[in-house]
């Protein structure tokens, strides 16, 4: 059983998530499973395909707004909701880089619970922070 390990935050029309994590690579994984939870059911999600995502960032956030970015395109343009995430992240180059193996199905609206839409990722209150052994990623998506 895939553990959650993130919670949503009231803001005004908005939705704030906070990810966990004991590695950033962790946090990232909460980020998209958060963000896929926000649109359906990541529970009924079954990991039956597997598809690789690989994206770079300049930075940390940008690195985490485009794999968010990828992963929210994944289900609005592919028709795939992913509900499981295997990630690794790297710096080459002073280049931010993630390698990431996600699992999941075609989306079918009844069978996933269909919630809500997300229009986008934003980088307004972006966060992400190491305190000790836990990394917390905080970020708001626009519905």
């Amino acid at each position: 059983m895939y553990k959650n390990d993130f919670r949503y935050i009231d803001h005004v029309s908005d939705v704030m998530v906070e990810a966990f994590g004991s590695s950033l690579s962790q946090a990232f994984e909460q980020s998209a499973r958060a963000l896929t939870n926000i649109m359906c059911d990541v529970s009924r999600v079954d990991p039956q395909k597997s598809i690789t995502i690989e994206i770079s960032g300049f930075d940390k956030k940008s690195l985490l707004y485009n794999w968010l970015e990828s992963v929210l395109l994944s289900l609005l343009v592919d028709n795939l909701a992913l509900a499981e995430f295997n990630i690794k992240i790297r710096k080459s180059n002073g280049v931010f880089q993630l390698h990431g193996v996600c699992k999941g199905e075609q989306f079918l609206r009844n069978k996933h619970n269909y919630k809500v839409e997300v229009k986008a990722i934003t980088y307004h209150e972006m966060k992400i922070l190491r305190r000790r052994d836990k990394w917390t990623i905080r970020f708001i998506v626009d519905l």
